[in-house]
């Protein structure tokens, strides 16, 4: 299931890390929510009524073909929100005899539907459990559930579809769902016949089974493959599509369903879908299984998408592609999108994880591919390139103590869903890639290929993972000094991860010495994990870093290792970590610091671009820890005046945002401005604010950034510019802006307060039917600083009339909180205040985690550590897993930033006077003759004290 799409599209990080041990939940045994497994499926035949003018309940029945394991008088199963009319149970020996005597069905979340049977089940042999039941249609969109679209000229049309992952589909059918319950499924729908597009996992079948039903259209389809309860689909509409079928590019019926006048938007889809498929059947070396692929763009839609086997479902605005609307980023992770569901046909539906514990064996593989084999299709969209921003941005997540690690043992529905987080997704995703450079990437792929190929329709825990690729590592002449396991087992069973300790042994030595500990936020708390760390490293004098097998491991058992490395003393400067390919950060003796800031400095181009940002994304958090001098952060910023890739950028303007959210309302605020102004100046007068026919893809992400910083800090030109924009396109909407640049001038337009502005952008959302024109324009009505709209706005969430769709609902509280320090105080009100009705309004799988995640980067005074514990007070018997662990990264993020403000303020001044920023770090001589000083009011940009403030965003 595909979360990272709220990342890039609405400005934070899907989920927050997951912990069963907070809180009420501590030392709890939640095994019994597992089935006890006493029997198994073979075969479900479901028949489902699905019609959408009927918008309560549905009908439905169920035969489950089952096999004991052993004798029993009781079958097992799962059962959600459903009233149970019948149940027969048969035997094949006696088909006539109904040996159903009773059932129970749980009340609480096991969701268990007990069978008793009169005689017992004999072992191993097979039996028939038959079930009618009336489901009820999800309003969370968990489940099989209605959805609505205006059609132009015709009115409110309604369609039907589903969201069984992870645990739904017992809302669906009665069944056994836990992933490794494999079975076959027979579906057949009955539709009215005003709904003609009717879609399931497999194509309709001709050797109909099936009794006709009057008022009904039936659609019986054919049996699938052994796969798990959650990957089966429903879709009950009036939808079109575009094929494959007359001009083939892959050899599978290829198919894109969406709303009726949208066929043109799926062009995209439909090309990068097909050729992304053949590059991934030709790495896995395996060939995928069933005989359709349907991609369908659905209005309402919980997650970014869901891999169901053969019928893939998608949001729209994670599907179909507009031009002169859609934006390169949104565009971007629809291609993402498509190839991580594309990736799940083999890593989640051949081959599943025995429980949800180790979800990340599908979506961690989910998420590197979704990288490296969009790559493989659209190289110069550079995504191997922009993962390590990825990386670089679930450091922040993984750097809390309370964190989960990858596998992380989940039982209850709650703490499922929780899993589905930025451990299971990036965190997992960047360890996959480090494995496949400590293994070499052939090594990787043949071990992945033995992986499928031995497992294929089974379910697994991590060990089959390690037994396939340690066989290819045996196979190959390439050697680790460790088995696969036993690096992977800490890798995989650890929270977080390592800081290097790394400093010469002596000016003249040809050794460095490197310990390791794990890197925390606050450095107040500790740990004693620990990691096998491979590592390689680049000297001066031969600045090569193509090679990024390991040349060395850090065990985790020594406090410190002597690795000899000749030619060191020649070398004025070394970097470990070539390309930033290893899981983890290091932290040099400041001597090696101030030669890597010496040489970005007089020609940056000698160091690989991912070294570049890996060095700024180092510098500055380890300054932020505590544990460098931020002297040396900045001295390294400072080459990036000079610096015209995006990805270096990108690092810097992450790692920095954490100062901007601490300095703002200092003293110290105007200098930091001006600093950012006089860096980013020469991008700014070479990007400027329209896009050129030469621009590499990345561009318009990098033109975001420097417009942001230009616009948000004060530059009056680039405010100027955004307002004349603004002004454009009030007077004539029919004139398009460049997509790529909206977000940033409709927010310069709404900063200074301007009704009329957001009244205009208010109507353009409530005008539009183009989902990524919405999401633009619910992520920059945020930044509204008039108090009135701002309320309305916000109150969106809460109301039940309210015009924006349930799945987008966290995004308005999003976008306020990273608007700015006030917007972020406003918000942080409303939730508390009104957190109860925001948990039922959002969409249930990471709605509130979002917001959640969106405050743990942005609270930082003691302050909003009171407000954190009224907060957890007043709403803590309604808190999920996910939102307690949300809870508990806030607060170790807040305590990280207090200690923070005590080391580097001094308390008795009335702002704040921040000693390693003004008194140590020389700032001015970088500054030139400092043009940006005519910025916009003091006023607009909250003058207040360092006690009081939060983050505004680099957005």
């Amino acid at each position: 299931m595909y979360l990272l799409l709220l990342v890039s599209l609405l400005g934070s990080v899907i989920s927050v890390p997951l912990s069963i041990e907070d809180g009420a939940t501590k030392n709890v045994n939640y095994e019994h929510y597992l089935l006890p497994g006493e029997s198994y499926p073979t075969l479900y035949d479901v028949r489902l009524f699905l019609d959408p003018n009927v918008s309560e309940s549905f009908n439905g029945d169920v035969s489950i073909r089952i096999i004991p394991v052993m004798n029993t008088n009781e079958i097992v199963i799962h059962a959600m929100e459903m009233q149970i009319n019948s149940i027969i149970v048969t035997s094949d020996s006696n088909p006539q005899q109904n040996i159903f005597q009773n059932f129970s069905l749980a009340t609480d979340d096991t969701h268990f539907l007990k069978i008793s049977t009169s005689t017992p089940l004999i072992a191993a042999q097979p039996y028939t459990v038959q079930i009618s039941y009336i489901g009820q249609y999800a309003d969370n969109m968990f489940g099989i559930y209605l959805s609505t679209y205006e059609e132009p000229g015709v009115g409110t049309e309604r369609l039907i579809t589903s969201q069984l992952q992870p645990t739904f589909a017992r809302r669906a059918f009665p069944c056994y769902d836990e992933p490794s319950y494999k079975a076959v499924f027979r579906t057949t729908i009955y539709a009215p016949p005003e709904y003609p597009v009717v879609r399931s996992n497999m194509p309709e079948r001709t050797d109909l089974l099936k009794p006709d039903v009057e008022g009904f259209r039936k659609f019986e389809f054919q049996d699938t493959l052994v796969m798990s309860s959650y990957l089966v689909a429903y879709l009950v509409s009036k939808f079109e599509y575009v094929t494959n079928e007359q001009s083939p590019i892959y050899n599978i019926p290829f198919r894109v369903y969406s709303r009726p006048g949208t066929q043109n938007t799926s062009s995209f889809a439909l090309d990068f879908g097909q050729r992304n498929m053949i590059a991934l059947e030709n790495y896995t070396e395996f060939a995928y299984a069933f005989p359709k692929m349907d991609k369908a763009a659905v209005p309402d839609f919980a997650a970014g998408a869901m891999e169901n086997w053969g019928l893939v479902i998608y949001r729209e605005i994670a599907l179909l592609v507009q031009d002169g609307i859609t934006t390169t980023s949104t565009k971007q992770n629809i291609g993402r999108i498509i190839c991580h569901e594309n990736t799940h046909m083999w890593f989640g539906n051949e081959v599943s994880p025995l429980t949800w514990t180790y979800t990340w064996l599908n979506e961690g593989f989910a998420n590197f591919f979704e990288n490296f084999a969009t790559d493989l299709v659209l190289p110069e969209w550079r995504m191997m390139d922009q993962f390590v921003l990825l990386l670089q941005n679930v450091f922040q997540n993984d750097a809390v103590l309370s964190v989960n690690p990858m596998t992380h043992p989940v039982y209850t529905p709650s703490q499922i869903i929780g899993t589905f987080n930025a451990v299971a997704y990036q965190k997992s995703g960047s360890v996959i890639r480090m494995m496949q450079h400590f293994l070499t990437p052939e090594v990787f792929r043949k071990g992945l290929v033995i992986y499928l190929r031995n497992n294929s329709r089974r379910a697994v825990a991590p060990q089959e993972l390690y037994t396939a690729l340690q066989q290819a590592l045996d196979e190959s002449s390439h050697s680790i000094p460790y088995p696969i396991s036993v690096i992977l087992d800490r890798w995989t069973n650890q929270g977080g991860f390592p800081v290097l300790n790394v400093r010469r042994s002596a000016p003249s030595a040809e050794s460095l010495f490197i310990s390791q500990e794990r890197f925390l936020t606050n450095r107040e708390l500790s740990s004693t994990d620990r990691w096998h760390v491979p590592i390689n490293l680049v000297l001066s004098t031969n600045a090569d870093f193509s090679d990024t097998s390991p040349q060395a491991w850090v065990p985790p058992s020594y406090p410190a290792i002597a690795i000899d490395i000749p030619g060191l003393s020649n070398a004025e400067w070394y970097i470990i970590n070539k390309q930033q390919t290893g899981y983890y950060r290091v932290n040099y003796d400041e001597e090696n610091w101030q030669a890597l800031a010496k040489v970005l400095n007089a020609s940056h181009q000698t160091i690989h671009l991912l070294n570049r940002a890996q060095i700024v994304d180092d510098a500055f958090n380890l300054a932020r820890n505590g544990r460098l001098n931020y002297v040396h952060a900045f001295e390294i910023s400072r080459y990036l005046v000079a610096e015209t890739d995006y990805i270096p950028w990108a690092s810097a303007n992450s790692a920095l945002s954490y100062l901007e959210v601490v300095l703002s309302g200092s003293e110290a605020y105007d200098l930091f401005q001006t600093y950012m102004l006089e860096l980013s100046n020469p991008l700014y007068e070479s990007l400027g604010f329209e896009a050129q026919s030469t621009d590499e893809h990345v561009t318009a992400y990098h033109r975001n950034i420097i417009l942001n910083i230009n616009c948000r800090f004060g530059n009056e030109n680039c405010v100027n510019r955004s307002q004349e924009l603004l002004e454009e396109f009030r007077n004539n909407p029919s004139q398009r802006l460049d997509p790529d640049i909206q977000t940033t001038v409709f927010c310069s337009g709404l900063r200074g307060g301007d009704v009329d502005n957001f009244n205009f952008l208010w109507n353009q959302y409530l005008a539009s039917t183009d989902s990524s024109e919405q999401s633009i324009l619910l992520n920059a009505l945020g930044c509204t600083s008039n108090a009135e709209r701002r309320d309305f706005y916000l109150n969106q969430v809460i109301d039940d009339d309210s015009p924006v769709r349930e799945q987008d609902k966290h995004t308005v509280v999003v976008s306020v909180i990273n608007a700015s320090p006030e917007n972020m105080e406003v918000a942080l009100d409303f939730v508390i205040e009104h957190f109860a009705e925001i948990q039922t309004r959002v969409q249930g799988l990471t709605g509130t985690t979002n917001i959640l995640n969106a405050f743990a980067r942005r609270l930082t005074t003691s302050g909003h550590s009171t407000k954190i514990d009224t907060f957890y007070n007043r709403h803590q018997s309604i808190l999920s897993a996910g939102e307690q662990a949300g809870i508990a990264a806030i607060r170790e993020n807040i305590q990280a930033s207090i200690a923070w403000s005590d080391q580097h303020y001094d308390t008795g001044h009335t702002f704040g006077r921040p000693r390693s920023i003004v008194t140590d770090v020389k700032i001015r001589p970088c500054l030139g003759k400092g043009r940006y000083s005519n910025r916009a009011p003091k006023a607009d940009r909250l003058d207040k004290g360092l006690s009081d403030n939060s983050s505004v965003p680099f957005r």
